[in-house]
């Protein structure tokens, strides 16, 4: 049904679509590739500018400590939405609302069908067998439905898994490939799966810029699907991080990790990250040189005194060895102590992060009976 009225901006629909978090829009202050070959796998360093990007929510500044999570609420893209509008005859524009009914709405509404299509339906995720017989039920060609609602049967739950699941086949997709089809609008919105956020944790620390800017280290998913290399694998949030620039906004959200540095600054710090696994070690080295390193996150503590070690892994020096200067930087200022890093595929034995730290056992057992924290 047609609303008078609904918010017009983004930012207000995903605050009442996720009430019990304080959500920020975001500028991106700069965005970096990591990876020496990203042709082989993209990392990305999305750097967002803590001030609310307008003077009317400049109150709305979003503040964490050292390796909280960063929740990202996804947006399916512009390109995307105006797509399957079109396919259903929808004006992306128009503002509907949901009533009637004791089950809760599965949107917030008065809204957009742009901001139910970019933030709320997830529209490349795997199609439930529900979806797939609403869709087979509002198709006028019989060939069609067929197709669809067989793949929704209890004996075809292989022809299920190997078309939707493993081939990662949704909504989109499915419209594109049955034009006759034509869903009831609400039914689909309360079918789709729905876009929820995804959490990064934080590879910053506040302490390094006085909480100017946040930090995301983020490996862009896009591969072959295995069992069905022709199709790519793409992760709706990582591709849509990894495509962002300078100057973009994106929606977000701060969760509290716990994931703090020990009370006592004298204690060991053994710290094991492979890959992006680094970003909270990089917040802690970063709130380690700026001189804070007591528990909390807050820099209570004091200067650290005790040893600090970092294993980190990766297939090659020349290929993906993140923040490899600025990791010699914290060894040069006695930042951190050691640096153990595990190059897997720089020789013929594959070599990982465990087989470093069983090399160092005695010295690690040592480190954890005088109190160091893993």
């Amino acid at each position: 049904a047609a609303a008078a009225a609904a918010p017009s901006d983004a930012l207000a629909f995903l605050g009442r679509a996720h009430p019990k978090h304080a959500v920020h829009a975001c500028r991106v202050a700069a965005s970096a590739e990591l990876t020496q070959q990203p042709q082989h796998g993209s990392v990305k360093q999305v750097e967002f500018a803590c001030v609310a990007p307008t003077a009317k929510d400049a109150a709305a500044r979003l503040t964490y400590a050292m390796a909280d999570d960063l929740a990202v609420c996804c947006d399916n893209g512009a390109a995307l939405a105006a797509t399957v509008a079109a396919r259903l005859g929808l004006d992306l524009e128009q503002v509907f609302e949901l009533s009637g009914g004791a089950a809760a709405a599965p949107l917030p509404t008065p809204c957009s069908v742009a901001q139910a299509l970019r933030y709320h339906t997830d529209l490349r995720a795997p199609a439930s067998k529900e979806l797939l017989l609403l869709l087979a039920a509002s198709c006028a060609d019989a060939a069609e439905a067929e197709a669809l609602a067989s793949l929704a049967r209890p004996d075809s739950r292989q022809a299920y898994h190997d078309r939707i699941v493993r081939d990662g086949r949704g909504l989109a997709e499915l419209l594109t490939e049955s034009p006759s089809c034509k869903p009831p609008w609400a039914a689909l919105l309360e079918l789709c799966p729905k876009l929820a956020p995804r959490y990064y944790t934080i590879s910053s620390s506040p302490e390094a810029d006085g909480g100017a800017t946040v930090h995301l280290t983020v490996k862009v998913l896009r591969e072959p699907m295995r069992g069905a290399e022709a199709r790519t694998k793409e992760g709706v949030c990582s591709t849509q991080l990894g495509s962002l620039a300078t100057g973009d906004t994106a929606f977000v959200s701060v969760r509290s990790s716990g994931f703090v540095l020990p009370a006592d600054p004298a204690a060991p710090v053994i710290m094991v990250g492979p890959g992006t696994g680094v970003a909270p070690f990089r917040a802690f080295l970063q709130e380690m040189r700026a001189g804070g390193g007591g528990g909390g996150g807050g820099g209570g503590g004091g200067r650290r005194t005790g040893p600090s070690k970092l294993y980190f892994g990766c297939r090659r020096p020349d290929e993906d060895y993140l923040y490899q200067e600025e990791l010699a930087s914290y060894l040069a200022d006695k930042t951190l102590s050691d640096l153990r890093v595990a190059f897997s595929r720089a020789q013929a034995a594959k070599v990982y992060v465990q087989h470093l730290v069983r090399d160092d056992g005695a010295e690690l057992w040592a480190l954890l009976q005088r109190g160091g924290e893993q």
